[in-house]
C-alpha cells in the first residue's frame, strides 16, 4: 500500500487522505504501523478513530503499532484487535492486552506507558466507543447488552487478588490472564459457554474438521510452498520446523 500510494501520488497514505480531506471521526485507522510520529499526530488531531493489532503486526512486520504515540498524542478513541488468526496465531484479546502493554513500555522506554487499567479500559468500554458500539456494548450499565464473561481468580497465576493498598485486579487480567480462566461467557443476555464447554456448537467436531481441512490444504500446497524457499521453508529443510 505504502508503495503503490507513493508511486501514484508521491506522498503516504496518511498525508494523501488528510490532502483529500477524507480523514475525520467517522474514520477508524487500523495498524497505522509505518507511519512516522507527525502522521499519527495528524490522525490524532483530525479525530480519526484508532484500531492497534499490536501481536500481529509484531510477528508480521517486527514493529509495535503506535498506540500509545496516538493517545499520547490526543487521540481521543483506541481499540485493539487480534487482526487475522494467521498472522497473529490467536484471537485472544487478553494475551492481546499484554502484548500492546509491553510493546508499547519498550517502544517509550517508560514502564508508566498504557498502565493496566487503561489497556482494560481500551479492550472494554472505550474499544467500544471506537467502532460506533459504546451506547450498547463495552460495560455493564442499564440499557446496554449483557455481554460478559466469568474468570476463575482461584488458579496460581491470578493469585493474590488484593484489595488494598490497592486493587490488583486489573494488573492480574492484562499481565497474567491467558484465557483458560475464562469459565462463563453471556453474549446479549445468553449464557454460550458455561464452566468452560461451549453451549452453541460441538467443540470437538469442529476442531477435528478445521485440523483435517488444514492439513488437506497444506499438503496440496506443500511443493509450491517449498518451493517459493521462504525463511519458514529453509527452516523446515534444516529440521527446525
Amino acid at each position: 500500500e505504502a508503495i503503490q500510494i507513493n508511486l501514484r501520488y508521491g506522498t503516504t497514505t496518511v498525508r494523501f487522505l488528510d490532502e483529500i480531506g477524507f480523514l475525520d471521526d467517522t474514520v477508524i485507522a487500523a495498524h497505522c504501523h509505518q507511519t512516522t510520529d507527525e502522521e499519527v499526530g495528524i490522525l490524532a488531531d483530525r479525530g480519526v478513530r484508532y484500531v492497534s493489532c499490536p501481536a500481529s503486526i509484531g510477528i508480521i512486520d517486527g514493529i509495535t503499532p503506535p498506540l500509545a504515540l496516538y493517545l499520547q498524542l490526543g487521540g481521543k478513541s483506541a481499540a485493539i484487535g487480534s487482526d487475522q488468526a494467521s498472522g497473529n496465531n490467536s484471537h485472544n484479546m487478553l494475551v492481546e492486552m499484554k502484548v500492546a502493554a509491553l510493546l508499547n513500555k519498550t517502544r517509550h522506554r517508560d514502564p508508566t506507558v498504557l498502565p493496566a487499567w487503561k489497556m482494560l479500559r481500551i479492550a472494554t468500554v472505550e474499544g467500544a466507543e471506537t467502532i460506533g458500539l459504546g451506547d450498547s456494548i463495552g460495560s455493564l450499565e442499564p440499557g446496554k447488552k449483557a455481554d460478559l464473561i466469568l474468570l476463575d481468580l482461584k488458579v496460581p497465576h491470578m493469585t493474590p487478588v488484593l484489595s488494598t493498598p490497592v486493587r490488583n485486579i486489573a494488573p492480574n487480567i492484562v499481565y497474567s490472564a491467558r484465557g483458560d480462566e475464562i469459565e462463563t461467557v453471556i453474549i446479549d443476555g445468553k449464557v454460550v459457554m458455561e464452566d468452560r464447554r461451549v453451549l452453541t456448537m460441538d467443540e470437538e467436531r469442529i476442531i477435528a474438521e478445521a485440523q483435517e481441512a488444514a492439513t488437506e490444504i497444506c499438503t496440496a500446497a506443500a511443493d509450491d510452498y517449498m518451493a517459493a524457499d521462504s525463511l519458514l521453508a529453509k527452516a523446515a529443510r534444516k529440521g527446525l520446523l
